[in-house]
């Protein structure tokens, strides 16, 4: 008797679930039903029944000692006749015009508002063309619009003195879900703002310019049978005010449930094929969730996980014995006419990976350690690898056997049906109901319906009784998951008959639908990696869809434009740089980047990490690229893309979508917004033109010179933002690298641009092996003047081998250098270290003849003859006859050196500030 009361007391907190859903069979169902507020026809708002009353209730009368205990703690749980009143409309999904609550308060045409706020709570069941929850007109003149709210699954629109405002959601609407719906109008600043569940979701601005009245309210329906709504409503409240944020997020939390002062919620309302119950106000908020129980028979351990993760849930797990006991009660009272099952459920639990190690079917990651056992379970070994439960507990059992499936629910599923094309989400959105035993029955929001007719799936459209596709025969023969369906009528327009693949899923919005209706992250779909466990995720990957008059020798262009050029972004990531100065060349090691936008493609799925949004290779050769020319190298013309190129799609927008044609949770993605990348390795040798002049000192740029085109007419131009970035060291063996830079000026062609390379020349090795030695070398020669006067040849040999020095110096420097027309630093640097060597010779001569020329010179002796010489016994030689002499000069020996050595000394110090004057300006 206890459990028997535990089963019908979950029945009367299910009472507000679609009846396919909770226990149709619980026996005191009806006696609480009967003692609420519950009436069809016209009835108060009070709850006084008119002439039609519930059909179960005489059987409940019958039943009212036996369930007199349940009644009181129905009671103790939700208040007796205490709550807010809350009505139903159209509870089966059947739309007509006559389903509506009219107001009863006061209401006059008298009465103007023009500021105002406008609350309503709400639960959607189905939608017909949308929604209309409330009303207000004026009848005489037929303003049927002065005062509405309507709802669609993703959008709401209020309507204020006959002007329409749609509010798109963030979110979209579920069936069988409370939801908090607030408008407010400020008429001095024209703000109009939409509250769902107390948060401020959008917002406009409009001056309507007139005020709203009327003098006849309803709930529940329009003017027309497609305006009405199925679900429950309650707490509709018009203020002539504007209600501030906390007040409206108080409402929407349950916490407070002020009237309004225009239209009161408790004003009163008299029901027009339509059920009112009272409901306490904190359920509303703090709904429990009931549990909902799918039953299918006879079915293999795969066929039970497929059947239970494509609803979107998975196979139970007992933890107690009280547990395995309630599951067996409750199939009794749920379908006492079927066989309830025996026996056997299916559990979620296996061993297949590790013996004795039982892991979740749905993630092997998670070890089962609550599971109850049955006493000396498990003991199958290797041979019985699922895990069943019975009457007793958990036991382990051979996954070939013929069970039973137990999927359990916490609140119903939304399943999507893709590849349809519809136009309304009313009617891709559809509710699993279990209405027959092991049965399944797909109801859309709107007008579609999936079911099992004679064996085989059915899609039909219930307005227009028409069927619509059935689907090819398949195992297991459920139809969530991606099956082919053969048309009855056009889809998509794809005429029929004809195949065409769709997908019901239960997957959200960010998930991905796996071929046997399992879900994963969408952003691991094609990800290069195996996520779903049939490996579907990883098939039909294809990134890019080209239209029907693509032609990949035309470039992108914008329509109707005649001179309008494709921007196209250039990036240099230079690796390495090889400075050849003799060669007048540069070699470079680089990827050569360039990004367009093409206005005529569609991506699918981009991810944010742009390394996975890689077409394939037959693909991206179908792409249109721009060709490469390389206007300073030898190879001028370089296809862009080729097998060795990389291209990647980069997200930079948002999705356009889901592509309602695609059996899959397809995003689309527009070429307008996200760009093409393509890049590609080069290695290429660029000629430069050096200026030599102020060698060593100097410096120097290169040019990468190219024109991006496109056919013999280019209608290319390089993107400002094109850009240049090095890798490599900044110093080189000969140059010190500097920013490099993109060119543009007005004076290049469409589609020119050069990248230049500044350097800078590392002068140190120049100032070693060049100036330095050839400084001592003249430092040296110079010094000779500094020699004994009678040792002519000596000095004359050590200046004449500092000149030879230099000679071959400047051989070695010049060789070493481009040949060049004009003189460079360091030439003139060496000319006058020979200049300078020269003239200490000719000094030499000059002293040495003014020494001959001296009437008393003394002779001067041999190195190989001994030096005799007697103090006092020198005498004055007797001039030599026949031989001609200098004519006697004003100037001595002395002043002659003298001269020599401060006038080179001058020269020299005046050339090196020239010189150093010169190069550092």
């Amino acid at each position: 008797m206890e459990e028997a009361m535990v089963v019908e007391v979950e029945a009367v907190k299910a009472s507000h679930l679609p009846r396919s859903q909770h226990f149709p069979r619980a026996t005191c169902y009806p006696l609480l039903r009967s003692h609420l507020p519950d009436t069809r026809g016209a009835t108060t708002h009070h709850g006084v029944e008119s002439d039609w009353t519930h059909p179960r209730v005489s059987n409940a009368a019958l039943a009212m000692g036996r369930c007199l205990p349940l009644l009181l703690v129905s009671a103790l749980l939700f208040g007796w006749a205490v709550g807010l009143q809350v009505f139903t409309f159209q509870e089966n999904g059947v739309a007509t015009e006559s389903s509506v609550a009219v107001y009863e308060g006061e209401v006059s045409l008298s009465r103007k508002v023009y500021s105002l706020t406008f609350c309503m709570r709400f639960k959607i069941f189905f939608l017909q063309q949308r929604g209309t929850i409330f009303f207000l007109q004026e009848t005489a003149k037929e303003r049927f619009w002065m005062l509405r709210g309507e709802v669609w699954v993703d959008k709401v629109r209020v309507t204020i003195s006959h002007t329409w405002h749609f509010m798109p959601l963030d979110i979209q609407l579920w069936a069988f879900r409370w939801y908090h719906l607030c408008f407010t109008y400020n008429h001095t600043s024209f703000l109009i703002q939409t509250f769902l569940d107390g948060k401020v979701v959008q917002h406009a601005y409009y001056d309507v310019g007139r005020p709203v009245f009327g003098d006849y309210i309803g709930v529940g329906n329009g003017q027309a049978i497609t305006e009405s709504y199925s679900g429950v409503i309650t707490q509709v409240n018009v203020w002539d005010k504007v209600l501030s944020d906390e007040e409206i997020l108080s409402i929407a939390h349950c916490k407070a449930d002020p009237q309004g002062n225009f239209v009161s919620w408790e004003a009163g309302w008299t029901l027009y094929n339509a059920t009112a119950e009272d409901v306490p106000l904190a359920r509303l908020c703090h709904e429990e969730q009931e549990r909902i129980y799918f039953w299918f028979p006879d079915t293999t351990d795969a066929e039970a996980q497929y059947v239970c993760e494509a609803l979107g849930t998975h196979l139970p797990i007992v933890t107690s014995l009280e547990e395995t006991l309630y599951l067996y009660e409750l199939v009794k009272t749920m379908w006492p006419d079927s066989d309830h099952c025996p026996v056997y459920y299916w559990s979620s639990l296996n061993d297949k990976e590790e013996e004795d190690v039982w892991v979740h079917s749905y993630n092997t990651s998670l070890i089962d350690t609550t599971s109850f056992w049955a006493p000396n379970e498990p003991n199958g070994g290797r041979y019985e690898n699922c895990v069943a439960i019975n009457y007793f507990g958990t036991i382990d059992d051979d996954c070939a056997w013929k069970r039973c499936a137990l999927c359990t629910f916490t609140e119903p599923q939304r399943f999507s049906f893709l590849g349809t094309c519809e136009p309304e989400l009313r009617n891709v959105y559809f509710v699993a109901y279990q209405e027959e035993y092991g049965g399944l029955l797909f109801k859309s929001y709107g007008a579609y319906h999936i079911e099992k007719r004679n064996g085989t799936w059915v899609y039909f459209d219930t307005v227009k009784d028409q069927d619509i596709a059935t689907m090819e025969p398949f195992d297991p023969d459920f139809p969530m998951g991606r099956r082919w369906w053969r048309l009855e009528r056009e889809v998509c327009g794809q005429e029929k008959p004809g195949q065409r693949l769709m997908l019901l899923t239960p997957c959200l919005s960010h998930h991905f639908t796996c071929d046997d209706g399992t879900c994963i992250l969408h952003h691991h779909r094609c990800d290069l990696k195996y996520d779903c466990r049939d490996r579907s995720d990883e098939m039909e990957c294809e990134l890019i869809s080209f239209p029907q008059d693509y032609h990949q020798h035309l470039p992108p262009r914008v329509p109707g434009e005649e001179n309008s050029k494709l921007p196209v972004t250039i990036k240099f990531t230079i690796k390495s740089i090889d400075v050849q100065t003799v060669k007048m060349s540069m070699k470079l090691s680089y990827e050569l980047e360039m990004i367009w936008f093409d206005n005529r493609l569609n991506y699918f799925n981009l991810k944010a990490n742009d390394s996975l949004n890689n077409p394939r290779l037959d693909a991206m050769m179908k792409l249109w690229s721009p060709l490469v020319k390389l206007l300073n190298t030898d190879t001028i013309d370089q296809p862009l893309l080729a097998e060795d190129a990389n291209t990647v799609v980069k997200r930079l927008a948002e999705s356009l979508g889901r592509d309602e044609g695609a059996a899959a949770e397809v995003d689309i993605y527009s070429g307008k917004e996200n760009p093409l990348s393509v890049s590609r390795k080069y290695s290429t040798v660029y000629a430069c033109q050096f200026d030599l002049t102020l060698y060593p000192f100097d410096s120097q740029h290169c040019d990468i010179h190219l024109q991006i085109v496109s056919g013999q007419v280019s209608f290319l131009d390089v993107h400002p933002n094109s850009s240049v970035k090095y890798l490599g060291s900044d110093v080189l063996n000969e140059y010190q690298i500097s920013e490099l830079r993109v060119l543009l000026e007005e004076g290049y062609e469409s589609g020119e641009t050069r990248v230049r390379i500044p350097m800078t020349r590392l002068y140190g090795n120049s100032i070693l092996t060049i100036y330095i030695p050839s400084l001592i070398l003249m430092i040296i020669s110079y010094l000779t003047l500094f020699f004994r006067t009678a040792i002519f040849d000596v000095r004359v040999m050590v200046a004449l081998t500092a000149l030879l020095v230099l000679a071959t110096l400047f051989a070695q420097a010049s060789s070493s250098l481009p040949q060049t027309s004009y003189f460079k630093m360091v030439d003139i640097w060496l000319l006058f270290c020979v200049g300078i060597t020269f003239l200490v010779i000719i000094f030499h001569i000059l002293i040495d003849n003014r020494l001959f020329s001296h009437d008393n010179q003394t002779k001067v002796q041999a190195f190989n003859e001994p030096f005799r010489m007697k103090l006092g016994a020198m005498k004055p030689a007797a001039p030599r006859q026949g031989r001609r002499r200098w004519a006697p000069l004003s100037i001595s020996v002395e002043q002659l050196e003298l001269l020599a050595k401060a006038s080179t000394l001058l020269l020299i110090i005046a050339f090196i500030v020239g010189y150093l004057v010169y190069i550092m300006t």
